[in-house]
């Protein structure tokens, strides 16, 4: 019985080995000198660099990047995605350089995304058949599509948290499902409403009631960030602003999906041979199958003509991000019980035509180099259309100011003590009554005490920067950037969540450990 088992784990590791040897190769452009040249891959490093800064700087959890718009201030972090941002900056803490961080963050995703994928199908499958959904997933045209092309961070860190969750269902693995659940509520807007729900519909098919209140534990946890994200929508123009013309897209989806012709092949071989039958969860990944098919292709154009619909989900392809996940599983499905040699040989066929993507396509992918001062000085919003711009901004600099705070109206010199992109300590000397301008944006969340008393802060100007009246003599001036009543509630709940997982989840099971160590002992 102990060889038995020995044996199995050892099968286990090295299916496991297999797969990141093979994920390794398949990320070889990620891995050579230099950062890919993708669509959003310099943002994303930028964006981190801006992020960590305020975060040294104090700011926490962080929302206004001080450093971006031309130094004058951007709050996109309080709207889009801060995941691997805090994750990056962790790893810049123990030492990664930006670009690395990011470079690691794609390359970790995608392998934990394959290992918990084949953990995940062997509570189905047996090894084979696990291990080639497990590959499946890895080969799909649309995660590497998001890895090679688009860059985008975001949404292959959900991706590869996705099967993690999917693996603690299946496990009743509570610790481990709501840590999970809440950093992928925070790694991309879109993907996350996407599989939020499916991942509670999952639990529902599953019957695996108890595990609810966990779920809601995670999405709790990330609080945060999407109370205030969704609250202070009013003050962005992002619901007005259209950032892409879906049928310029469609395209990209309909070569996408061409390309994924196995995870077609799959549940049609399994409705042919009648092999659905014995499973199921067949319909529940069926249907998110096709939900993505059908949303990233013109089959679903009237939805593509609402306003909010295609402004918050942008592009078609992303639709596409379902059928990474529910794809591995058919494919897995249809290699267990489709007895067929010829099905078979057909499905193998179809991950040779993925395989054949990766190398026609995206192993030829260009990396460039760049020093780390090209992502540390940059000041761009980092944004298609400064969608997150407060919209009393209605006028925006093309070059950065020379001084942080200067006088608007009036005369007189300014002593600095503290300056930095969310904290000013300065000393006016007004000959007049003046008025101080702050060259920064104004967002909610920055107030004035001068001379120990709160402040007014005009920003009804075309720039929106921040003006504060002083009256002649000598005042001290402090602004600060903090958290607003709201957003303290946000993350009040947030941290009255960590502390529910820590009290009820995390503290039984270590004790729950130690009980079945003392008692084996015994």
């Amino acid at each position: 019985m102990c060889l038995l088992m020995n044996k199995k784990k050892l099968q286990w590791l090295i299916g496991i080995a297999l797969l990141i040897i093979v994920a390794a190769i398949v990320l070889i452009p990620v891995l050579r000198p230099g950062l890919l040249v993708t669509d959003d891959g310099d943002w994303m490093v930028i964006r981190l660099t801006a992020f960590f800064q305020s975060l040294r700087e104090g700011q926490f959890p962080v929302r206004f990047l001080g450093r971006l718009n031309q130094s004058y201030g951007y709050p996109v972090a309080n709207f889009l995605y801060p995941g691997f941002l805090y994750i990056g900056s962790v790893l810049h803490i123990f030492g990664l350089p930006f670009q690395t961080t990011i470079e690691a963050i794609i390359v970790g995703s995608v392998m934990l995304g394959t290992v918990f994928t084949f953990l995940w199908l062997r509570k189905f499958f047996s090894y084979m058949p696990s291990f080639f959904g497990a590959l499946a997933y890895l080969l799909m045209p649309y995660l590497m599509y998001d890895v090679f092309r688009r860059g985008s961070v975001g949404e292959v860190l959900v991706l590869g948290l996705a099967p993690i969750v999917l693996f603690s269902i299946e496990s009743k693995n509570k610790w481990l499902l709501v840590p999970i659940i809440g950093i992928l509520s925070i790694s991309h807007n879109t993907l996350a409403v996407f599989f939020i729900p499916f991942f509670l519909l999952y639990i529902t098919l599953k019957k695996n009631w108890d595990l609810i209140p966990h779920y809601l534990l995670g999405v709790g946890i990330s609080s945060f960030f999407w109370l205030p994200a969704l609250i202070e929508r009013i003050y962005v123009p992002f619901d007005s602003t259209v950032i892409s013309n879906p049928s310029s897209y469609f395209p990209i989806s309909n070569t996408i999906i061409f390309q994924s012709v196995i995870v077609v092949i799959a549940p049609l071989l399994l409705i042919v041979t009648g092999a659905y039958k014995k499973s199921k969860e067949f319909f529940f990944f069926s249907i998110m199958l096709i939900i993505g098919l059908l949303f990233a292709s013109k089959g679903t154009a009237y939805f593509w003509r609402i306003a909010s619909f295609v402004k918050f989900i942008q592009f078609p392809f992303r639709f596409l991000a379902l059928t990474v996940i529910a794809g591995s599983w058919l494919v897995a499905c249809a290699m267990q019980y489709v007895r067929s040699k010829v099905a078979i040989g057909i499905l193998v066929g179809g991950m040779v035509i993925c395989l054949g993507v990766w190398v026609t396509t995206y192993l030829p992918s260009e990396s460039i180099v760049r020093p780390e001062g090209y992502f540390t000085t940059n000041e761009a919003t980092t944004t298609v259309m400064n969608e997150y711009m407060p919209i009393w901004s209605s006028r925006q600099m093309s070059s950065r100011a020379n001084k942080r705070i200067e006088f608007f109206t009036g005369q007189g010199t300014i002593e600095e003590k503290k300056v930095t992109t969310q904290e000013i300590d300065v000393v006016i000397h007004a000959k007049e009554n003046s008025v101080i301008q702050i060259n920064t944006v104004y967002y909610p969340g920055w107030g004035a005490l001068l001379d120990q008393e709160k402040a007014t802060i005009m920003y009804k100007n075309e720039y929106g920067f921040m003006r504060i009246a002083v009256p002649a003599g000598d005042h001290q001036l402090f602004v600060e950037f903090r958290e607003t009543t709201g957003r303290f509630m946000a993350d009040l709940i947030s941290a009255m969540c960590v502390l529910v997982y820590v009290v009820f989840v995390i503290i039984p099971v270590l004790f729950m450990k130690r009980h079945t160590k003392t008692k084996n002992r015994v």
